[in-house]
């Protein structure tokens, strides 16, 4: 009867399990009805009708449905006006980038330049095809593919088209115009978290038309004066001023002491002195007061000097003596 208790044991822990998972199934948080989709209401709306019910109840049920299948069609139209513009977004940012770039060349070419009527002419008709572009950028129609300026024209089917959209942008912009109405720009969204690298435009002639330009994404002259103060800052600070605050931590805590130092060299020259010799019991005794002495010296001289506290010189096992015959 030795495994007797064990065994009484054993059952009582599968007990005490069985109640702690009892409570925790109590404890449990409810877990929330799932809202169902649009599709499925509109799903479970159209059998309800199916059925014979009174007439005002039809009623509702067919209003709701009406006005579930139309939240139903701006959800279609919001997932597909966002799938073109995430697949145009990026050509469309660098075509509006080289536009931009462009009017502003030209801008600052008629201010410096007083030439005559003839060159404020073309630069005044190149302004404003440039503009033109720009809106038809900016004002794309979302639910349309985009079609890009600066490729396809040679195709003539591809110029019809673009002549087509930039017709219904005008239109569009004089019919929000004459209704007080701005126009919703769909050419700007998340135009920051494109890379530049990737057009050769921004690439090759970033240099020159950086400068010529003026633009405000490459004008550095505001961080200028912010680094210069940052940089005289640190040349005016002193090496020592470096290296006082590193400097005073160090000093502040010493080095620690070692408690058995001495008392290891005294356990030491006692257990080498212990060794049995029937020849020469008087110079075991001088070596031995000898050894008492160095360790008292090297006692003090520990506790004095704080820096070789923490490096207790390395134990050494002792030589054992050849008996003489």
């Amino acid at each position: 009867m030795a495994h007797g208790g064990y065994a009484r044991r054993r059952v009582a822990e599968r007990k005490t399990t069985a109640g702690t998972s009892r409570r925790s199934k109590g404890l449990r948080v409810e877990k929330k009805p799932k809202n169902s989709s649009l599709k499925n209401q509109i799903r479970s709306i159209g059998r309800m009708i199916r059925k014979d019910l009174p007439p005002e109840v039809r009623e509702a049920l067919e209003k709701k449905l009406d006005d579930l299948k139309k939240q139903q069609d701006i959800h279609f139209r919001l997932a597909f006006e966002r799938k073109i513009f995430l697949r145009n977004r990026k050509v469309r940012f660098f075509e509006r980038r080289k536009i931009e770039r462009s009017i502003r060349r030209l801008e600052k070419l008629h201010r410096s330049t007083s030439g005559g009527y003839v060159q404020d002419a073309e630069i005044g008709g190149q302004l404003n095809r440039l503009k033109e572009d720009l809106e038809y950028v900016r004002f794309f129609p979302k639910n349309e593919k985009y079609v890009s300026l600066f490729s396809g024209s040679d195709d003539l089917q591809v110029s019809e088209r673009r002549s087509k959209l930039r017709k219904q942008i005008k239109a569009n912009i004089i019919f929000a115009a004459a209704s007080g109405k701005e126009l919703e720009e769909t050419g700007s969204e998340d135009d920051a978290l494109l890379d530049l690298s990737d057009d050769d435009f921004f690439v090759n002639g970033s240099s020159s038309d950086e400068a010529d330009a003026d633009d405000e994404w490459t004008d550095k002259s505001t961080k200028e004066p912010v680094s210069s103060a940052s940089g005289r800052a640190t040349s005016s600070m002193s090496s020592d001023e470096r290296n006082q605050k590193p400097y005073s931590t160090r000093v502040l805590m010493p080095p620690p002491r070692s408690r058995f130092a001495s008392t290891s060299r005294q356990y030491s020259s006692v257990k080498r002195n212990e060794i049995p010799s029937s020849s020469n019991t008087s110079h075991r005794r001088s070596q031995s007061s000898h050894a008492a002495t160095s360790s008292h010296t090297s006692q003090s001289s520990n506790l004095s000097s704080n820096s070789d506290a923490h490096k207790p010189k390395r134990k050494r096992r002792p030589k054992k003596k050849k008996l003489q015959a």
